[in-house]
Protein backbone atom coordinates (compact mmCIF):
# COMPACT_ATOMS: atom_id res chain seq x y z
CA UNK A 1 0.00 0.00 0.00
CA UNK A 2 1.46 3.34 -1.21
CA UNK A 3 1.83 6.05 1.29
CA UNK A 4 -0.07 9.19 0.72
CA UNK A 5 1.57 13.27 1.32
CA UNK A 6 0.38 14.99 4.17
CA UNK A 7 -0.68 17.89 2.30
CA UNK A 8 -2.87 15.46 0.25
CA UNK A 9 -3.99 13.79 3.46
CA UNK A 10 -4.67 17.52 4.88
CA UNK A 11 -6.42 18.39 1.56
CA UNK A 12 -8.56 15.41 2.13
CA UNK A 13 -9.03 16.52 5.95
CA UNK A 14 -10.25 20.15 4.64
CA UNK A 15 -12.76 18.96 1.65
CA UNK A 16 -14.72 16.74 5.04
CA UNK A 17 -14.38 19.58 7.55
CA UNK A 18 -16.19 21.77 5.02
CA UNK A 19 -19.31 19.53 4.50
CA UNK A 20 -17.89 17.54 0.95
CA UNK A 21 -18.87 14.23 0.81
CA UNK A 22 -16.39 11.43 0.54
CA UNK A 23 -16.62 10.93 -2.94
CA UNK A 24 -16.24 14.91 -3.78
CA UNK A 25 -13.13 14.69 -1.57
CA UNK A 26 -11.73 11.82 -3.72
CA UNK A 27 -12.34 12.96 -7.05
CA UNK A 28 -10.91 16.67 -5.86
CA UNK A 29 -7.65 14.81 -4.06
CA UNK A 30 -7.38 12.17 -6.94
CA UNK A 31 -7.77 9.29 -4.51
CA UNK A 32 -10.67 6.48 -3.90
CA UNK A 33 -13.30 7.03 -1.94
CA UNK A 34 -11.59 3.67 0.44
CA UNK A 35 -8.96 5.72 1.07
CA UNK A 36 -10.88 8.47 2.05
CA UNK A 37 -12.62 6.56 4.34
CA UNK A 38 -9.49 5.31 5.95
CA UNK A 39 -8.49 8.62 6.35
CA UNK A 40 -11.77 9.95 7.91
CA UNK A 41 -12.01 6.64 10.26
CA UNK A 42 -8.17 7.31 11.14
CA UNK A 43 -8.30 11.24 11.78
CA UNK A 44 -11.91 12.42 11.98
CA UNK A 45 -13.07 9.50 14.21
CA UNK A 46 -15.88 11.58 15.74
CA UNK A 47 -17.12 13.29 12.35
CA UNK A 48 -20.60 12.13 11.82
CA UNK A 49 -20.80 9.97 8.54
CA UNK A 50 -24.44 10.92 6.63
CA UNK A 51 -26.50 8.41 6.91
CA UNK A 52 -28.35 8.93 3.53
CA UNK A 53 -31.75 8.52 2.53
CA UNK A 54 -34.20 11.34 1.65
CA UNK A 55 -34.70 14.55 3.99
CA UNK A 56 -38.05 14.67 5.71
CA UNK A 57 -40.66 17.21 4.62
CA UNK A 58 -42.27 17.90 7.55
CA UNK A 59 -39.90 19.44 10.54
CA UNK A 60 -40.74 18.70 14.32
CA UNK A 61 -42.58 21.94 14.13
CA UNK A 62 -44.76 20.91 11.39
CA UNK A 63 -45.40 17.49 13.51
CA UNK A 64 -46.22 19.10 16.67
CA UNK A 65 -48.74 21.69 14.79
CA UNK A 66 -50.69 18.00 13.37
CA UNK A 67 -50.89 17.01 16.97
CA UNK A 68 -51.88 20.32 18.29
CA UNK A 69 -54.77 20.17 15.32
CA UNK A 70 -55.90 16.62 16.42
CA UNK A 71 -55.83 17.43 20.15
CA UNK A 72 -58.29 20.93 19.67
CA UNK A 73 -60.58 18.85 17.54
CA UNK A 74 -59.80 20.66 14.21
CA UNK A 75 -58.78 17.41 12.04
CA UNK A 76 -59.82 14.36 12.77
CA UNK A 77 -57.69 11.90 10.44
CA UNK A 78 -54.31 11.93 7.93
CA UNK A 79 -56.76 13.60 5.31
CA UNK A 80 -57.43 16.13 7.12
CA UNK A 81 -54.18 17.22 7.67
CA UNK A 82 -52.55 17.03 4.50
CA UNK A 83 -53.92 20.34 3.33
CA UNK A 84 -53.66 22.69 6.36
CA UNK A 85 -49.45 20.99 6.65
CA UNK A 86 -48.92 21.55 2.38
CA UNK A 87 -50.35 24.77 2.93
CA UNK A 88 -47.49 25.50 5.55
CA UNK A 89 -44.01 23.60 3.80
CA UNK A 90 -45.30 24.88 0.07
CA UNK A 91 -44.99 21.18 -0.82
CA UNK A 92 -47.44 18.36 -2.10
CA UNK A 93 -47.82 16.38 0.67
CA UNK A 94 -49.52 12.75 0.89
CA UNK A 95 -51.39 11.27 3.51
CA UNK A 96 -48.86 8.52 3.93
CA UNK A 97 -46.32 10.82 4.89
CA UNK A 98 -48.65 12.48 6.89
CA UNK A 99 -49.06 8.99 9.00
CA UNK A 100 -45.49 7.87 8.93
CA UNK A 101 -44.85 11.42 10.92
CA UNK A 102 -47.26 10.76 13.35
CA UNK A 103 -46.59 7.30 14.09
CA UNK A 104 -43.04 7.97 14.72
CA UNK A 105 -43.98 10.94 17.26
CA UNK A 106 -45.70 8.07 19.16
CA UNK A 107 -49.49 8.16 17.94
CA UNK A 108 -51.59 5.65 16.33
CA UNK A 109 -54.70 4.99 14.64
CA UNK A 110 -57.23 3.75 16.54
CA UNK A 111 -61.40 3.04 15.61
CA UNK A 112 -63.63 4.98 16.97
CA UNK A 113 -65.98 3.61 19.58
CA UNK A 114 -69.68 3.26 17.46
CA UNK A 115 -71.85 4.81 20.06
CA UNK A 116 -74.03 8.00 20.29
CA UNK A 117 -72.66 11.22 21.41
CA UNK A 118 -74.47 12.51 24.99
CA UNK A 119 -73.54 16.12 26.13
CA UNK A 120 -74.28 16.70 29.85
CA UNK A 121 -77.48 18.12 29.12
CA UNK A 122 -78.80 14.84 27.44
CA UNK A 123 -77.25 13.04 30.42
CA UNK A 124 -79.47 15.20 32.95
CA UNK A 125 -82.30 14.53 30.98
CA UNK A 126 -81.93 10.76 30.75
CA UNK A 127 -81.53 10.74 34.39
CA UNK A 128 -84.64 12.94 35.13
CA UNK A 129 -86.50 10.99 32.92
CA UNK A 130 -85.22 7.39 34.65
CA UNK A 131 -86.35 9.06 38.13
CA UNK A 132 -90.09 10.33 37.41
CA UNK A 133 -90.53 7.02 35.96
CA UNK A 134 -89.08 4.97 38.15
CA UNK A 135 -92.25 3.85 40.26
CA UNK A 136 -94.36 2.89 37.24
CA UNK A 137 -95.94 -0.05 37.39
CA UNK A 138 -96.01 -3.02 34.68
CA UNK A 139 -99.42 -1.67 33.93
CA UNK A 140 -98.29 2.05 33.17
CA UNK A 141 -95.14 1.15 30.98
CA UNK A 142 -97.74 -1.05 29.04
CA UNK A 143 -99.84 2.60 27.98
CA UNK A 144 -96.73 3.69 26.94
CA UNK A 145 -96.14 3.79 22.92
CA UNK A 146 -92.53 2.66 21.60
CA UNK A 147 -90.90 3.49 18.55
CA UNK A 148 -87.82 2.29 16.93
CA UNK A 149 -85.93 5.22 15.21
CA UNK A 150 -83.78 4.21 12.63
CA UNK A 151 -81.03 5.80 10.67
CA UNK A 152 -81.00 5.40 7.03
CA UNK A 153 -78.28 6.70 4.74
CA UNK A 154 -79.20 6.74 1.28
CA UNK A 155 -75.71 7.31 -0.54
CA UNK A 156 -73.11 5.64 1.24
CA UNK A 157 -72.07 4.48 4.46
CA UNK A 158 -70.42 7.00 7.36
CA UNK A 159 -67.89 4.59 7.34
CA UNK A 160 -65.77 3.87 10.66
CA UNK A 161 -64.14 6.90 12.26
CA UNK A 162 -60.80 6.93 12.61
CA UNK A 163 -58.47 8.88 14.93
CA UNK A 164 -55.19 9.50 16.42
CA UNK A 165 -54.08 9.47 19.94
CA UNK A 166 -50.70 9.12 21.66
CA UNK A 167 -50.18 5.16 22.82
CA UNK A 168 -51.10 4.47 26.62
CA UNK A 169 -54.20 7.23 25.83
CA UNK A 170 -57.70 6.13 26.56
CA UNK A 171 -60.21 7.88 23.75
CA UNK A 172 -61.81 10.92 25.01
CA UNK A 173 -65.38 11.17 25.92
CA UNK A 174 -66.73 13.59 23.20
Amino acid sequence: MRSISTAKVNHILFQLDSGKDGYAAARSAGVSPSTVSRIRKKHRSSFQKSLGGRPTKLSSTNIHHAQHLIYTGKAENAAQLTKPLADIINQPLSTRTIRRSLRDAGMRSVKKRKRPFLSKKHRRERLDWAIAHKDWTVEDWKRGVYSDESKINRFGSDGSGITWKMKGEPLSDC
